[in-house]
């Protein structure tokens, strides 16, 4: 930390703020990945300023990195802009000097435009404060609904953009705050268990697909950083008591009813299962399939009740409802706004029911 009369800079650290999310702290930069990793601190005082390492200027205008800035718990941000090139930021400024909390999250995906944040910057003679841990967390794992791909786009008018792209008004984000729970997102657009979205006969493994990506804490910006070795995820650092995953939608891209393929899925999400339980084994589970077609929820059905019959009663089960073109459809026919609040009303149900919330 460096400090004048005017002006205080300080690494995002766990010393200094509360990080939300998987992200990588490295050379005392924070990098954030996943859709909706934030930090957030309060300050006293009336401006912040942040120093942000991003890599939108090698991305076309589409796909680049955005952020929002959200005060004292709004639930609007006050700002929300793209990164163009690496710099200083304005993250905001107020009339008066006072405390004032401050939340940085990232909305684009992890797919697309990375962000790193080199040092904040705030006009105290006070340090900054982290802000409290929330008692509740749950871990969502899934593709490009739970990153809130194109909920502000229209399906049939508009292409994808990561300007669109509002993972803070998906079901996700929308169930946690909905419970007052710390969430991260462990999520990626087309991903899938045996395979990501395809158009072919052959599964689609030319990208990571999840039990690949899971493991590490933001394998993505690893690699863009030029690191080997990516990071494994060490979950001490986010114990979550519930854990919600949300795959199967690109997997019916390739299943498409076939029966040898469903039980190749089924045979493979329960192993992955398997893992995300080994690696968490006081969570509970919940699989949940639906929002975009329900071709594979029997066979995710079956792998619940497999692991149940095993002896694992925390794992669960819950099928979304399947969208409704009255409630708007989305980019490439992705759920809306509307269709994300409406899951999430199911899904909190749900959630206080099994956690007994």
């Amino acid at each position: 930390m460096r400090e004048s009369e005017v002006c205080m800079e300080f690494y995002a650290d766990d010393s200094n703020v509360n990080v939300i999310g998987r992200s990588l702290m490295m050379n005392n930069t924070r990098y954030l990945g996943y859709s909706c990793s934030a930090i957030e601190f309060e300050f006293t005082g009336t401006k912040v300023e942040a120093d942000i390492w991003t890599d939108s200027d090698t991305l076309e205008t589409e796909l680049k990195a955005w952020v929002a800035v959200f005060v004292n718990d709004e639930e609007l941000p006050v700002k929300r802009f793209s990164l163009e090139k690496n710099g200083i930021y304005l993250l905001y400024e107020g009339a008066k000097s006072q405390t004032t909390k401050i939340r940085l999250v990232k909305y684009s995906e992890a797919a697309f435009g990375k962000i790193g944040i080199r040092s904040i910057r705030i006009d105290s003679d006070q340090p900054p404060r982290p802000t409290k841990k929330k008692s509740r967390r749950i871990e969502f794992i899934g593709n490009s609904i739970t990153c809130g791909y194109g909920n502000e786009g229209i399906w049939n008018v508009d292409t994808f953009q990561t300007s669109q792209e509002n993972p803070w008004e998906a079901y996700a984000a929308l169930t946690a705050r909905k419970l007052e729970a710390d969430y991260q997102l462990v999520c990626w657009s087309g991903i899938g268990i045996i395979s990501n979205y395809t158009e072919q006969e052959v599964p689609n493994t030319t990208e990571w697909l999840m039990p690949q990506l899971y493991p590490y804490t933001d394998r993505a910006t690893d690699q863009v950083l030029g690191n080997t070795e990516p990071e494994v995820w060490k979950n001490e650092r986010f114990d979550p008591d519930c854990i919600v995953i949300n795959l199967g939608t690109n997997d019916s891209s390739y299943t498409k009813n076939i029966n040898e393929r469903v039980e190749a899925f089924g045979n493979r999400y329960y192993e992955f299962v398997r893992e995300v339980r080994n690696k968490n084994p006081r969570s509970k589970i919940l699989c949940t399939l639906g929002a975009m077609g329900q071709d594979l929820c029997e066979a995710i059905r079956q792998q619940v009740e497999r692991m149940n019959s095993e002896g694992d009663d925390n794992v669960h089960f819950m099928d979304f409802d399947v969208q409704r073109e009255e409630d708007g459809i989305g980019t490439d026919w992705h759920p809306s706004k509307a269709t994300h609040r409406k899951m999430a009303v199911k899904l909190t149900d749900k959630l206080k029911t099994i956690m007994n919330w």
